[in-house]
């Protein structure tokens, strides 16, 4: 079984041995493992291993210096062929490529292969439109090297525009002139003899022009792009060159003051201002001091004078003379956490599509007789109605009735059906009585319903003002308002709806809804992905907004067996949070950035920015199938702990049953959505009530918080609109990569690991052993996907091998240090 998930992943490149690990190994190999030679799994490993060496970086830039190396011997003997095509022109038409070689009378600097390929490049092909090829091939070698980012396709057929391009233009200009061959070559003199004989003169002048337009088209948009990037890269180092000097002249004013309150210190006397905290200390404005009072202490250690003791009683500090002066300075050079990417531009609106949404979905006649209808079906019971009025949403139109005094509520519920009937509507939902009104809601949808564009949304005044630290506007209520809800303050939302429900789209409003408020530098996603599908286009964001595991390929989430491992460096990533705000004594993440931004926080002592992490799960129930207790014990202390230190979950899911939504997940998820269900308990399993099964689909939903449910229609975006976005932040410059989760270590017993013996060790010790110490780098997340095995069985493989001496111990998000050589490892794995 090991064998057959090894060999689905396949050999990294660098997973095969050397010849002196064959040889040693060789010598410790028993009689009886000669007969898997001709084993079919073994073969398959071999091709699997062959394949991924051409995958490999390392031999991708190999063949880049190959083809540099190509395209200069082409560049020189094509120059070459310009001076020296007359005399070597009948060693090449009359003599083979040996008896050229043997003569040794060849004049081009390419010898006799330069003189015979620039012959048939230059001469019997494109001309001078051959010299594409040297800038196509270099353009190729730079982006196997990684040197230059380059779309293969767009790069092929620009190449041969220019080359076709160059020849034909040439080949016109020098269409008469005397020469041993054409300039154009033979392809651009045989275009224009055929085009003249045709077309006339002018019409092969007119192709030129056109091919003429279409190379400087081709050669001002490279330019223009090239340009800018260099223009960003030239702003970014400016920008920084101008933090450093603000940083240097702050640095130089501390200097001043520190000698100045030198004697204070050596008189070894310290002043204790105690005063009353009257403004969160995480804003930017002067805090009031209301009582000052200064006493001399006795002489204290350095180390004691700089701490802070806190009193919650009197809410009063007590801080030194020198934290007061850097408080007082701290508005001076303020930290900013965009200006790594101070040139980020926000995606324009116009990218979201622009429909008219003023007219009304449902007219005055329709209303008037909806009224009368609902009017007479209550006088057929006997319910007296004093007022009925409407309220006309994009989905649905709210008619509020005021019953006559005397009027049981519960007799009006009781006829949903009836009144449904009368209407002729798809189903309708009562609320009796409406919140904070004393009237009844009759929910009627309409026979037309609109469709709330996204633009709509992100334009909206409600969204544009907003000041939320995670806005999500995903709809519009009854009465045509912008919903919009912070999810910091939510903290985690449950999403459910049945197969096209519009969930998918709703999660897709919420994600466009961060990414045109929040800078990269302050969001980042975990998207996980069962599907593969969903979330996919979102791959482009990697660089700008997503968060991995280190060594993790795909910055989506799509395999379930990685889902538990991320979750888990998700509640490593909390804890370590966590120990940072203690370190900074404050309570929660707005106050932690607000500290760091002024500078009071060191960062040489671990302290960091930190931005908001918002985790989206797609399709949990499906998860909850594969992983089970696994994935919900972390995901239950994330959602308990994690609101504090900005982490935030959002879960979807197809089937909210009980066994899915867990007591347990429900608990700790107080925002609910609820797109249409099926079936009356999975409403109540998500809303804690009936109505979502009541709903008519197409994004109708109902979002619950905190107790209270407003009917929502949720805003559309497609497919094209979200591609169009990520294109956009994608073409800007972003970081060199994603933002790095920390490594998860299992907790183990190291005493007892030590002392394990080599059979009791795991099945596949030896061999990711073998392949750690070949590629020098360990890390669990790589074993964890190399092998197709659990993240915990992963985990208790790299405590082994900690526990034996072959690697070191975790240095975080990075890769564990590799502590032998080959004949350590064999010694160790020999030592039974």
């Amino acid at each position: 079984m090991d064998q057959k998930r090894k060999t689905r992943k396949g050999y990294d490149p660098d997973e095969i041995p050397t010849l002196d690990e064959m040889e040693l190994k060789g010598k410790h190999t028993p009689k009886n493992e000669t007969e898997t030679v001709g084993n079919p799994d073994t073969a398959e490993k071999h091709v699997s291993a062959f394949i991924n060496f051409f995958k490999s970086k390392i031999t991708h830039g190999y063949f880049g210096i190959v083809i540099l190396l190509v395209a200069a011997f082409i560049l020189i003997f094509s120059i070459s062929y310009f001076f020296t095509a007359d005399a070597d022109q009948s060693q090449v038409l009359n003599l083979p490529l040996n008896e050229m070689a043997s003569q040794q009378n060849i004049d081009n600097e390419g010898g006799p292969v330069g003189a015979v390929s620039a012959h048939y490049l230059i001469g019997k092909g494109l001309g001078v439109g051959s010299f594409a090829l040297v800038f196509y091939l270099t353009l190729i070698g730079l982006a196997l090297m990684g040197r230059y980012k380059l779309n293969f396709w767009s790069c092929t057929f620009k190449s041969i525009i220019v080359a076709i391009a160059a020849s034909v233009i040439v080949g016109l200009i020098t269409l008469y002139n005397d020469c041993i061959f054409h300039l154009g070559g033979d392809h651009g003199h045989y275009v224009n003899t055929f085009l003249i004989k045709y077309t006339g003169p002018w019409g092969a002048i007119g192709v030129s022009l056109l091919l003429a337009a279409s190379v400087i088209a081709i050669f001002f948009t490279e330019i223009r792009a090239i340009l800018l990037k260099y223009k960003a890269a030239i702003d970014a180092r400016k920008e920084r060159l101008r933090r450093e000097a603000e940083e240097k002249n702050t640095a130089t004013d501390n200097t001043a003051e520190d000698e100045k309150h030198k004697e204070a210190e050596d008189d070894s006397k310290e002043i204790i201002v105690d005063f009353d905290v009257t403004t969160d200390i995480s804003t930017d404005e002067t805090t009031p001091i209301e009582e000052v009072v200064v006493e001399t202490v006795e002489e204290t250690p350095q180390d004691t004078i700089s701490q802070t003791e806190e009193n919650s009683d009197d809410n009063s500090m007590q801080i030194t003379a020198t934290e007061i002066e850097e408080a007082a300075s701290i508005n001076t050079n303020a930290y900013d956490p965009t200006a790594e990417l101070s040139k980020f531009r926000f995606p324009s609106i116009d990218l979201l599509s622009d429909q008219d949404t003023s007219a009304p979905s449902v007219d005055n006649i329709e209303q008037e007789n909806n009224k009368q209808r609902i009017k007479d079906v209550l006088k057929q019971y006997d319910i007296e109605v004093s007022n009925i009025s409407a309220t006309v949403g994009p989905t649905v139109t709210l008619y509020e009735i005021v019953p006559a005094e005397g009027v049981r509520i519960a007799k009006i519920k009781r006829l949903e059906d009836d009144i449904a009937l009368n209407l002729a509507a798809l189903g309708i939902r009562i609320i009796a009585p409406i919140p904070g009104k004393g009237t009844i809601g009759i929910e009627v949808p309409n026979k037309e319903p609109k469709i709330v564009p996204m633009r709509s949304i992100i334009s909206s005044k409600t969204y544009q003002e907003s000041k939320a630290e995670l806005p999500i506007a995903i709809g519009v209520t009854i009465s045509n308002e912008v919903y919009l809800a912070d999810l910091a303050k939510i903290p985690h939302l449950l999403v459910a709806g049945a197969t096209g429900m519009g969930k998918s789209v709703g999660l897709n409003a919420i994600i466009a809804s961060l990414l045109y408020k929040k800078h990269p530098a302050e969001l980042k996603f975990v998207l996980i992905d069962p599907k593969m599908v969903e979330f996919s286009l979102y791959r482009r964001l990697e660089r700008h907004y997503l968060a991995k595991l280190p060594d993790e390929e795909d910055a989506v989430i799509t395999d379930p067996n990685k889902v538990v491992a991320t979750l888990l460096s998700l509640c490593v990533e909390m804890d370590n949070r966590y120990a940072l705000l203690t370190k900074a004594n404050v309570r929660s993440i707005t106050e932690y950035n607000a500290k760091f931004s002024r500078r009071v926080l060191n960062p040489e002592k671990g302290h960091r920015y930190l931005p908001y992490i918002v985790v989206i799960v797609d399709e949990f129930a499906d998860l909850i199938m594969t992983a089970g207790k696994e994935i919900e014990t972390p995901i239950s202390r994330i959602a308990q702990k994690a609101r504090a230190v900005g982490i935030h979950l959002i879960l979807a899911t197809q089937r909210p049953s009980t066994n899915v939504v867990t007591g347990l997940i429900k608990a700790n998820f107080p925002g609910r959505i609820g797109f249409r269900v099926n079936q009356m308990v999975d409403s109540r399993t998500i809303i804690d009530r009936p109505g979502a099964d009541q709903l008519i689909g197409k994004g109708d939903m109902l979002f619950s918080r905190d107790g209270v449910i407003e009917r929502v229609q949720c805003a559309f975006i497609s497919t094209e609109e979200v591609v169009a976005i990520c294109n956009s932040i994608d073409e800007q410059i972003g970081y060199s990569h994603a933002y790095m989760l920390p490594d998860y270590i299992p907790e183990s017993n190291s005493e007892g690991i030590s002392q394990t013996k080599l059979t009791e060790r795991d099945p596949l010790f030896d061999e990711i052993a073998r392949v750690i110490v070949n590629s020098q780098s360990a890390s669990t997340s790589s074993i964890q996907r190399t092998y197709s095995i659990g993240y915990n069985r992963a985990g208790r493989i790299m405590d082994q091998m900690e526990a034996v001496g072959i690697v070191g111990p975790a240095q975080g998000g990075k890769p564990r240090q590799v502590l032998v050589d080959y004949i350590q490892l064999e010694q160790i794995l020999n030592n039974k």
